[in-house]
């Protein structure tokens, strides 16, 4: 029997008051008792990062979201509570923001974007991990561009699209550049694993 894939506790709690916070308490309860989630109305789970969280709690979260908000809904939804995901996970490690903040204070533009695209990396990869156990997330600096590039991405698991459904992934990229950068920057998926793609691939506009 294969090994149950667990997620970061601080996740799950970010992408369920995310959804509260847009569709309401109310709307929450009725996502979670569609996806046979009730253990989450009462109780969410702590602010840390242990692996504690089933991967298939939130993936059947955010299934359960397409399938009542049809996909131009849901795809709206899940983009917001992406930016609220980085919102949160930076608010919630005061000390971690500080620091990257810091760190690059005194270089260009395009290399705090590198350096907050190579953090955000290394945090996905440990708090979401895969299901085959390798190394999923890479990061390519084009000359007008990053490419950030997921082989194994938990919102293109097993999901049939005409075009990317990455939403979250892609708000909190959209957060995370502007939020280090100080200006929004052009941020698409430009190949996605639900839409025929070998894998996820976000491309970050150095051009603001």
């Amino acid at each position: 029997m294969c090994e149950q894939i667990k997620i970061a506790n601080g996740v799950m709690k970010a992408s369920l008051e995310g959804i509260q916070d847009i569709v309401g308490e109310n709307g929450l309860k009725s996502i979670l008792n569609y996806g046979h989630l009730e253990k989450y109305t009462s109780t969410l789970p702590p602010q840390n990062d242990e692996l504690e969280i089933p991967l298939e709690d939130l993936q059947g979260l955010y299934s359960s979201l397409r399938e009542l908000f049809g996909d131009k809904g849901a795809d709206g939804i899940r983009l917001r509570v992406g930016k609220e995901n980085a919102r949160r996970a930076l608010e919630n490690r005061p000390f971690m923001a500080k620091s990257i903040k810091m760190a690059t204070r005194l270089i260009p533009e395009n290399k705090k974007i590198g350096l907050a695209l190579q953090k955000f990396s290394e945090d996905f990869q440990k708090n979401v991990p895969s299901r085959s156990g390798a190394v999923k997330v890479e990061l390519r600096e084009e000359d007008d561009c990053f490419l950030l590039i997921n082989g194994a991405n938990f919102e293109s698991e097993d999901v049939s699209s005409n075009t990317p459904v990455c939403k979250i992934t892609l708000g909190i990229l959209q957060y995370v550049v502007e939020w280090i950068s100080g200006n929004p920057h052009e941020v698409k998926e430009i190949e996605c694993r639900a839409a025929g793609g070998s894998a996820d691939v976000f491309r970050i506009s150095k051009a603001h």
